[in-house]
Protein backbone atom coordinates (compact mmCIF):
# COMPACT_ATOMS: atom_id res chain seq x y z
CA UNK A 1 0.00 0.00 0.00
CA UNK A 2 3.02 2.41 0.79
CA UNK A 3 4.78 1.20 -2.40
CA UNK A 4 1.79 2.41 -3.94
CA UNK A 5 1.22 5.79 -2.57
CA UNK A 6 4.47 6.56 -3.30
CA UNK A 7 4.24 5.46 -7.09
CA UNK A 8 1.13 7.51 -7.37
CA UNK A 9 3.12 10.59 -5.24
CA UNK A 10 3.49 13.23 -7.76
CA UNK A 11 2.90 10.62 -10.56
CA UNK A 12 2.34 13.53 -12.80
CA UNK A 13 5.82 15.68 -12.38
CA UNK A 14 7.51 12.26 -12.73
CA UNK A 15 5.85 11.24 -16.12
CA UNK A 16 7.09 15.00 -17.10
CA UNK A 17 10.79 14.26 -16.02
CA UNK A 18 10.75 10.92 -17.83
CA UNK A 19 9.15 12.28 -20.56
CA UNK A 20 11.17 15.38 -21.01
CA UNK A 21 14.45 13.12 -20.78
CA UNK A 22 12.79 10.83 -23.49
CA UNK A 23 12.81 14.42 -26.07
CA UNK A 24 16.04 15.63 -24.85
CA UNK A 25 17.28 12.25 -26.25
CA UNK A 26 15.57 12.72 -29.36
CA UNK A 27 16.76 16.46 -29.46
CA UNK A 28 20.12 14.81 -28.98
CA UNK A 29 20.22 12.34 -31.45
CA UNK A 30 18.52 14.56 -34.35
CA UNK A 31 21.36 16.51 -34.07
CA UNK A 32 23.89 17.59 -36.66
CA UNK A 33 26.33 14.43 -36.36
CA UNK A 34 30.26 15.86 -36.38
CA UNK A 35 33.67 14.01 -36.95
CA UNK A 36 35.91 14.08 -33.57
CA UNK A 37 39.72 12.19 -33.08
CA UNK A 38 40.66 11.20 -30.02
CA UNK A 39 43.67 10.37 -28.57
CA UNK A 40 43.75 7.14 -26.79
CA UNK A 41 46.72 5.51 -24.88
CA UNK A 42 47.72 1.48 -26.27
CA UNK A 43 48.90 -0.16 -23.39
CA UNK A 44 50.10 -3.40 -23.84
CA UNK A 45 50.48 -6.33 -21.73
CA UNK A 46 53.30 -7.94 -22.80
CA UNK A 47 54.60 -11.92 -21.45
CA UNK A 48 57.35 -11.44 -18.70
CA UNK A 49 59.88 -13.84 -20.56
CA UNK A 50 59.77 -11.70 -23.44
CA UNK A 51 61.19 -7.94 -24.44
CA UNK A 52 60.15 -5.56 -26.84
CA UNK A 53 62.83 -5.57 -29.71
CA UNK A 54 60.85 -2.84 -31.74
CA UNK A 55 59.51 0.17 -30.87
CA UNK A 56 55.10 -0.32 -31.39
CA UNK A 57 53.26 2.70 -31.47
CA UNK A 58 52.38 3.65 -27.49
CA UNK A 59 48.46 5.83 -28.58
CA UNK A 60 45.69 5.36 -31.23
CA UNK A 61 43.76 7.67 -33.08
CA UNK A 62 40.22 6.78 -32.70
CA UNK A 63 37.78 8.30 -34.87
CA UNK A 64 34.73 9.34 -33.92
CA UNK A 65 30.99 9.97 -34.98
CA UNK A 66 27.91 11.27 -33.06
CA UNK A 67 25.62 14.08 -32.20
CA UNK A 68 27.59 17.29 -31.21
CA UNK A 69 26.37 17.38 -27.59
CA UNK A 70 27.46 13.99 -27.13
CA UNK A 71 30.73 14.02 -28.98
CA UNK A 72 31.95 17.25 -27.68
CA UNK A 73 31.47 16.56 -24.35
CA UNK A 74 33.32 13.43 -24.05
CA UNK A 75 36.25 13.21 -21.57
CA UNK A 76 39.10 10.93 -22.36
CA UNK A 77 38.18 8.16 -19.83
CA UNK A 78 34.68 7.42 -21.98
CA UNK A 79 36.95 6.18 -25.07
CA UNK A 80 38.85 2.99 -24.09
CA UNK A 81 40.39 0.06 -25.42
CA UNK A 82 39.22 -3.22 -24.37
CA UNK A 83 41.66 -6.26 -23.96
CA UNK A 84 43.39 -7.52 -27.37
CA UNK A 85 42.77 -10.76 -28.07
CA UNK A 86 46.46 -11.58 -28.60
CA UNK A 87 48.41 -14.69 -28.53
CA UNK A 88 51.69 -13.70 -28.10
CA UNK A 89 54.79 -15.83 -29.86
CA UNK A 90 58.35 -15.07 -29.84
CA UNK A 91 59.29 -12.84 -32.79
CA UNK A 92 56.93 -10.57 -34.96
CA UNK A 93 53.12 -10.41 -33.81
CA UNK A 94 50.76 -8.59 -35.89
CA UNK A 95 47.96 -6.89 -33.99
CA UNK A 96 44.57 -5.92 -35.77
CA UNK A 97 43.26 -3.15 -34.08
CA UNK A 98 39.01 -3.13 -34.72
CA UNK A 99 36.64 -0.79 -34.31
CA UNK A 100 34.54 -3.04 -32.46
CA UNK A 101 37.31 -3.26 -29.50
CA UNK A 102 36.77 0.33 -29.07
CA UNK A 103 34.27 0.99 -26.09
CA UNK A 104 32.52 4.43 -26.43
CA UNK A 105 29.48 6.19 -24.71
CA UNK A 106 26.01 5.21 -26.54
CA UNK A 107 24.61 7.05 -29.39
CA UNK A 108 28.56 8.02 -30.28
CA UNK A 109 29.93 5.14 -33.28
CA UNK A 110 33.59 4.51 -33.88
CA UNK A 111 34.28 4.64 -37.48
CA UNK A 112 38.10 3.90 -37.61
CA UNK A 113 41.10 3.60 -35.81
CA UNK A 114 44.79 4.57 -36.64
CA UNK A 115 46.49 2.39 -37.02
CA UNK A 116 44.34 -0.18 -38.23
CA UNK A 117 47.13 -2.63 -36.73
CA UNK A 118 50.15 -2.39 -34.75
CA UNK A 119 53.29 -4.51 -35.26
CA UNK A 120 54.97 -5.55 -32.08
CA UNK A 121 58.38 -7.77 -32.15
CA UNK A 122 59.41 -9.94 -28.83
CA UNK A 123 62.63 -11.15 -28.11
CA UNK A 124 62.99 -13.99 -25.58
CA UNK A 125 65.01 -12.51 -22.43
CA UNK A 126 68.03 -13.47 -21.73
CA UNK A 127 70.04 -13.38 -18.59
CA UNK A 128 74.32 -12.65 -18.84
CA UNK A 129 77.16 -12.23 -16.08
CA UNK A 130 79.56 -9.35 -16.95
CA UNK A 131 82.20 -7.85 -15.70
CA UNK A 132 82.29 -4.64 -13.79
CA UNK A 133 85.13 -1.80 -14.76
CA UNK A 134 85.39 1.25 -12.16
CA UNK A 135 85.65 4.54 -14.17
CA UNK A 136 88.09 7.08 -12.55
CA UNK A 137 88.48 10.68 -13.28
CA UNK A 138 91.05 13.64 -11.83
CA UNK A 139 94.44 12.25 -10.14
CA UNK A 140 95.96 12.43 -6.72
CA UNK A 141 98.22 15.72 -5.46
CA UNK A 142 101.63 14.97 -6.64
CA UNK A 143 103.45 12.62 -4.15
CA UNK A 144 100.35 9.78 -4.37
CA UNK A 145 99.98 7.22 -6.68
CA UNK A 146 96.34 5.08 -7.39
CA UNK A 147 97.88 1.44 -6.13
CA UNK A 148 94.26 -0.24 -7.15
CA UNK A 149 90.95 0.22 -7.69
CA UNK A 150 88.07 -2.79 -7.48
CA UNK A 151 84.65 -3.33 -7.51
CA UNK A 152 82.71 -5.49 -5.16
CA UNK A 153 80.85 -7.09 -6.43
CA UNK A 154 83.76 -7.93 -9.32
CA UNK A 155 80.63 -8.90 -11.66
CA UNK A 156 77.05 -8.34 -12.09
CA UNK A 157 73.82 -10.19 -13.83
CA UNK A 158 71.98 -8.44 -16.56
CA UNK A 159 69.06 -9.40 -17.94
CA UNK A 160 68.22 -8.30 -21.78
CA UNK A 161 66.93 -9.33 -25.43
CA UNK A 162 69.21 -11.42 -27.14
CA UNK A 163 70.12 -9.09 -29.38
CA UNK A 164 71.26 -6.33 -26.95
CA UNK A 165 72.97 -8.88 -23.91
CA UNK A 166 74.85 -10.58 -26.32
CA UNK A 167 76.98 -7.09 -27.40
CA UNK A 168 77.89 -6.47 -23.37
CA UNK A 169 80.49 -7.85 -21.91
CA UNK A 170 81.54 -5.45 -19.22
CA UNK A 171 79.27 -2.63 -17.28
CA UNK A 172 81.16 0.88 -16.10
CA UNK A 173 80.46 2.70 -13.18
CA UNK A 174 80.26 6.35 -13.17
CA UNK A 175 83.15 8.19 -12.58
CA UNK A 176 84.74 8.32 -9.00
CA UNK A 177 86.51 11.43 -9.00
CA UNK A 178 90.30 11.06 -7.32
CA UNK A 179 91.27 14.61 -7.32
CA UNK A 180 92.42 15.31 -4.46
CA UNK A 181 92.38 12.01 -2.26
CA UNK A 182 95.49 11.39 -0.28
CA UNK A 183 94.16 8.34 1.41
CA UNK A 184 92.60 5.15 0.73
CA UNK A 185 88.54 5.23 0.27
CA UNK A 186 85.24 3.34 -0.45
CA UNK A 187 82.31 5.20 -2.33
CA UNK A 188 79.05 3.60 -3.40
CA UNK A 189 78.43 4.45 -6.81
CA UNK A 190 75.80 3.79 -9.63
CA UNK A 191 76.52 1.62 -13.17
CA UNK A 192 76.11 3.52 -16.23
CA UNK A 193 73.07 2.85 -18.26
CA UNK A 194 74.09 -0.16 -20.89
CA UNK A 195 70.99 -0.22 -23.32
CA UNK A 196 67.30 1.00 -22.99
CA UNK A 197 65.95 -2.62 -22.83
CA UNK A 198 68.58 -4.43 -20.72
CA UNK A 199 68.13 -3.89 -16.84
CA UNK A 200 70.01 -5.15 -13.97
CA UNK A 201 69.43 -8.27 -12.14
CA UNK A 202 70.88 -7.03 -8.94
CA UNK A 203 71.25 -3.71 -7.11
CA UNK A 204 72.14 -1.32 -9.18
CA UNK A 205 74.55 0.37 -7.10
CA UNK A 206 78.20 -1.23 -6.24
CA UNK A 207 80.59 -0.55 -3.80
CA UNK A 208 84.27 0.58 -5.24
CA UNK A 209 87.29 0.41 -3.52
CA UNK A 210 90.32 3.10 -4.52
CA UNK A 211 93.77 2.34 -2.62
CA UNK A 212 95.76 5.03 -2.70
CA UNK A 213 99.41 5.91 -1.18
CA UNK A 214 102.44 7.73 -0.87
CA UNK A 215 105.00 7.34 -4.06
CA UNK A 216 107.84 6.00 -2.99
CA UNK A 217 111.54 8.39 -2.00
Amino acid sequence: MHMRKWLLHNLGLKLLSVALAVFLWIVVLGEQKIEVTVHVPLQLALPQDFFLANDPVDALDIHLRGPKTLVTSLTPREVALSELPVKWVEGENIIPIRPDLVRVPRGIQVVGVTPQRVRVVLEPAVEREVEIAPRTEGAPPEGYVVRRVVSVPTRIRMVGPVSEIRRITRVHTLPINLTGQTASFSARVLLEPVGRRVRVQDSAAVTVEVEIGQKPS
